[in-house]
């Protein structure tokens, strides 16, 4: 049996809860959580466990979610919505003196989503805790947490990588080749390509996302080199980033969930982060009960999320 359930707001930031399984449907319903002074009653108790666990999940979790850096997340108040997305505004060109400009009207289109739900079910058992001296609790939560994240960005590579390939001479050929110790392809001759597409079409391109054997490749590559020597490109522990002259800052993505060798369908990402791909976000949920006849404690951590690629002109993959 349940004995708590308890929701936080992707939109305001807020706790509530609801103690009936019939409530769990109708997200956002229910007493948000206060604590008041006066006598602290069981149900209140296990409400804060409840949330604990849950904000201490989301915390450990918050530094790992790589591939949100390409998104525009979208707090959702519902499991199913549209939303309007601006595509394109007109100006005017050349207007003269002492002449009003028309208004020009932003273009928008409709997108539904559909949110899904991602699950960590995690429990403890009694004689875990009686013959363990530390938290088996907090290793789980932690162990949840990366669950979660591995899902959300393999989804969101899933999504991002069925992206339209945009230049036709944006080509992937192995990075890491060499022939006697001099790298065979410079890889920024297909990212500028890529770049540049996306700059015409009014978008400012702003992230290269790769899989770390494809980043291996590309660190070790020594026309790479040649760029941090000269300053142009600066690498780090989380990929780093470089900007050419002329062209817009670019960070780099390094994550396992993007593909890892490149094909005719899939390979790096170059894109404009916040426009090419929307994150839905809906409520994160923990849900606390006991099953005393097998003797545990448990934990059911619901993720609702959709990512969608909203602008296909603002974000382009280099296949082979």
């Amino acid at each position: 049996m349940e004995l708590t359930n308890v929701y936080h707001s992707a939109v305001d930031g807020k706790f509530y809860r609801t103690n009936r399984g019939a409530e769990m449907a109708k997200l956002f319903e229910g007493e948000a959580i206060q604590f008041k002074a006066g006598v602290v009653t069981p149900g209140d108790i296990e409400d804060v466990k409840a949330v604990t666990i849950l904000d201490e999940m989301l915390g450990l979790a918050r530094p790992l979610y790589t591939l949100r850096k390409m998104c525009r997340p979208v707090a959702m108040n519902k499991l199913a919505m549209r939303i309007d997305v601006a595509t394109a505004l007109a100006g005017q060109e050349k207007v003269a003196p002492m002449v009003e400009a028309e208004i020009s009207k932003e273009a928008y289109s409709k997108v539904d989503f559909a949110l899904w739900k991602n699950v960590v079910h995690l429990a403890v058992a009694d004689e875990s805790e009686m013959r363990t001296s530390h938290a088996l609790l907090s290793i789980s939560t932690a162990d949840a947490a990366e669950d979660l994240v591995r899902m959300e960005n393999s989804q969101i590579a899933t999504i991002a990588e069925a992206c339209t390939e945009k230049v036709a001479g944006t080509v992937y050929s192995d990075w890491s080749a060499k022939t006697n110790n001099v790298s065979d392809t410079d890889p920024m001759v297909a990212v500028l390509k890529s770049m540049s597409y996306i700059l015409g079409k009014g978008y400012s391109p702003s992230f290269l996302a790769m899989h770390p054997t494809i980043w291996e490749g590309f660190v070790l590559n020594t026309i790479i080199a040649d760029y941090v020597d000269k300053g142009i490109m600066v690498l780090s522990a989380d990929g780093g980033y470089f900007q050419l002259p002329g062209y817009p800052r670019m960070d780099i993505i390094v994550d396992h969930a993007l593909t890892e060798t490149p094909d005719a369908t899939h390979g790096p990402l170059v894109g404009a982060a916040g426009k090419g791909i929307f994150l839905g976000q809906g409520p994160t949920a923990a849900a606390k009960y006991r099953d005393e006849k097998a003797g545990y404690d448990a934990y059911i951590i619901r993720q609702w999320l959709e990512p969608k690629i909203v602008i296909q002109d603002a974000i382009d993959k280099i296949a082979t």
